[in-house]
């Protein structure tokens, strides 16, 4: 009786502990930004992109422009 109580506890707990030691996306993960063709400097890039592959097949399937990697100054 208390083992089969116990195995769902324990199972939620593995569970639970592989989530923590698992590596996951860094939250300084790299990003990288398309700025379209025919958008001035100030406009609003799109920075939501983790590859530059991803930003490349972005800004072709728009018409052009270029991807660059965002940079944060401290």
């Amino acid at each position: 009786m208390l083992r089969s109580k116990l195995a769902p506890v324990a199972v939620m707990m593995l569970l639970s502990a592989g989530f923590v030691v698992l590596p996951h996306g860094s939250a300084n993960a790299a990003k990288f930004c398309a700025q379209l063709r025919g958008s001035t400097a100030a406009g609003q890039p799109n920075c939501s992109f983790s590859t530059l592959d991803a930003c490349r097949a972005r800004v072709r399937h728009q018409g052009g422009g270029h991807c660059y990697k965002l940079t944060t100054h401290s």
